[in-house]
């Protein structure tokens, strides 16, 4: 996700990958992804496969 600083989304995504959090999304080609529910605002991370 590219969402940690005010430069983070400069950064290459690949280095991101590597930093996230996730442990598979660099090696499984995947890209998390923040989505808010309208109604309750909760907040989800979904992977999608690159």
């Amino acid at each position: 996700m590219d969402f940690y600083d005010d430069y983070s989304p400069y950064m290459e995504i690949d280095l991101m990958k590597m930093e996230d959090g996730y442990h598979d999304t660099y090696s499984g080609n995947k890209c998390p992804h923040l989505y808010r529910c309208p109604s309750c605002l909760a907040d989800t991370v979904v992977f999608i496969k690159e």
